[in-house]
C-alpha cells in the first residue's frame, strides 16, 4: 500500500514540476518491463535449478516460516531430514494440497537445502513457458512497429 502512495506522490510532484504525462507513461512502462524481465530471470534460474534436481520420495511434514524469508513454506521429510520448499505454500485448500498421510514425489536441489514440490514445479514450468512466449510476442510486435 505504501508503494502505491509513494508512486502517487512522485506522479503528482512530476506533474507539478511540469513534466509531460507522456514521459510518465514511458517511465511506468519501463518499470513494468524491468519487473517483467527480473521475474523472468528468476523463473529461468529456478527452472534450470529444477532440471538438475534429483527426484525423491518425501512426506509432507509441516508449514512454517522459511529459514531465508518471511513467507511460510511447506516442509518435507526425505530420509529422516527435513527440507523447506523453495516457494511459499499455497494458502488455499491447505488441507487438501498438503497431506502428511501420503507420500509424494519432490525434486531435491543439488545443494540439498530445499525441494521443489509439485506446485513449485508447476509454477516454474508455466512461468518459464509463458515468459518465453510473451517475450517472443513482444519482440515480434515491437519489430513490426
Amino acid at each position: 500500500m505504501e508503494f502505491i502512495l509513494v508512486i502517487a506522490v512522485i506522479i503528482v510532484l512530476c506533474l507539478v514540476i511540469g513534466i509531460d504525462a507522456i514521459y510518465l507513461l514511458f517511465a511506468g512502462a519501463a518499470i513494468v518491463v524491468i519487473i517483467y524481465v527480473l521475474s523472468l530471470i528468476l523463473l529461468i534460474f529456478f527452472f534450470i535449478r529444477m532440471l538438475f534436481a534429483k527426484k525423491k520420495t518425501a512426506y509432507f511434514s509441516r508449514i512454517d516460516s522459511s529459514p531465508h524469508s518471511s513467507f511460510k513454506v511447506a516442509y518435507y521429510m526425505i530420509d529422516g531430514n527435513e527440507y523447506p520448499n523453495v516457494f511459499p505454500e499455497e494458502g488455499f485448500f491447505r488441507s487438501k494440497l498438503y497431506r502428511s498421510d501420503k507420500s509424494c514425489t519432490v525434486l531435491l536441489a543439488r545443494n540439498k537445502k530445499f525441494v521443489f514440490d509439485k506446485f513449485s514445479c508447476a509454477t516454474c514450468t508455466i512461468g518459464f513457458l509463458l515468459g518465453i512466449v510473451t517475450a517472443t510476442a513482444a519482440i515480434i510486435i515491437l519489430s513490426n512497429l
